[in-house]
């Protein structure tokens, strides 16, 4: 096999072992705001200004939607291939906010904001592998 084949291959593993990891979490994990800091934590840590954060409400009210109607389509799939679907859908969901939001922010506030974003991603990642411990 050459190694651009080898390599597609391989990316392709990785976004599917990606998905079923998201897919398993998403069920074990409850509400959306475990998905997106709040947008008063956004507030404080990013120090908004209050035009950002009338601009920001929108979206993070949309965003909590999303976020319920993922998990609730993750839920009703009825296969793997469904549910590799709708996590591919939901990470162009996921780009689409994290670009809107940062098209909001100075610099430094999209230096926060991705900070913030990997924090809530790893605190995701832990609570989601305490309750596969524990049985839950």
């Amino acid at each position: 096999m050459n190694n651009a084949r080898r390599s597609r291959l391989g990316l392709s593993i990785a976004a599917g072992l990606w998905l079923a990891a998201m897919a398993t979490a998403l069920q074990a994990v409850g509400t959306p705001w475990d998905y997106l800091p709040t947008l008063d934590v956004v507030q404080r840590q990013l120090e908004l200004t209050p035009e950002q954060e009338v601009q920001l409400r929108p979206l993070f009210d949309a965003r909590i939607s999303e976020l319920q109607q993922l998990r609730t389509r993750v839920e009703q799939a009825p296969n793997k291939a469904e549910k590799r679907a709708v996590l591919r859908d939901a990470k162009h969901q996921a780009d689409a906010f994290n670009a809107s939001v940062e098209n909001l922010l100075t610099p430094s506030q999209k230096s926060k904001w991705r900070e913030l974003r990997s924090e809530t991603r790893e605190k995701l990642k832990e609570r989601y592998e305490e309750k596969r411990e524990s049985g839950e």
